[in-house]
C-alpha cells in the first residue's frame, strides 16, 4: 500500500532504525560509528563530515522514541511524539527541485545526518497515520522478537514482521502443539 509519495522510502527509516535493537534478545545491530554511517548510505544520508560517537548516541535516543510510536495505541498518542521528534531534530520543511522536479523535503540541506533521519522517519510515520491511522503500525507478535513493521496488506492483517520467518514460526509451533498428544493424568 502506497501512502504518500512522501512517506514510503520514510517509513522505511523509521522501521530499520527501532529494528537495530532486538529489546526481545538484546541483540544491539548498531554497535558503532560504522554501523550507523552503513544504515545512513542503505537510505541514501551522506554526511558532510564523518560520523562521532555523538552521532552515535543520537541514533540511540532516537530509537526507543520511534519504538513508542509503533506501540501507541491511537494517534493522539502517535502523533505529539512525532510532533516532538520534529521539533527537537530541527525540521525545516522546503520545497526544492534538485533533481529535476519540485518536492518536498523537511530537513535542512545543511542538517545533521541523524536529524535528517529522524525528520525524515517523523514525517514518513506521520503520513501513515493520517492515511492508513496507527492500525497500520505494528511491533511483531513472534514469541522471540519485537521488530516493528508498517502493515501494508489490504486488510490489516498482518501480526508479524516477517511471514516467512516469525510467521512461520508461529505456524510451526501452533502444529507441534496440536500434534503433541496429551499429558497423563
Amino acid at each position: 500500500m502506497r501512502f504518500t509519495s512522501y512517506s514510503d522510502a520514510s517509513v522505511t527509516l523509521a522501521e530499520d532504525l527501532v529494528n537495530t535493537l532486538n529489546i526481545v534478545r538484546e541483540v544491539e545491530k548498531l554497535p558503532d560509528v560504522t554501523a550507523l554511517s552503513t544504515l545512513l548510505a542503505t537510505h541514501g544520508i551522506e554526511p558532510a563530515a564523518p560520523l562521532s560517537e555523538a552521532d552515535l548516541d543520537a541514533a540511540r535516543e532516537l530509537r526507543p522514541v520511534l519504538r513508542e510510536v509503533f506501540a501507541a495505541p491511537d494517534t493522539a498518542t502517535a502523533v505529539p511524539l512525532l510532533n516532538r521528534v520534529l521539533a527537537d531534530h530541527h525540521a525545516v520543511p522546503h520545497y526544492t527541485d534538485h533533481d529535476g522536479s519540485w518536492h518536498l523535503h523537511v530537513a535542512a540541506p545543511d542538517a545533521a545526518p541523524v536529524d535528517a533521519y529522524a525528520v525524515n522517519a517523523a514525517m514518513g510515520l506521520l503520513g501513515v497515520i493520517t492515511t492508513g491511522g496507527t492500525e497500520r503500525l505494528h511491533v511483531c507478535v513472534g514469541r522471540r522478537c519485537a521488530e516493528v513493521f508498517v502493515d501494508t496488506s489490504r486488510n490489516q492483517s498482518r501480526r508479524y514482521c516477517s511471514p516467512l520467518i516469525c510467521g512461520n514460526r508461529a505456524s510451526a509451533a501452533a502444529h507441534r502443539a496440536r500434534r503433541k498428544p496429551p499429558a497423563a493424568v
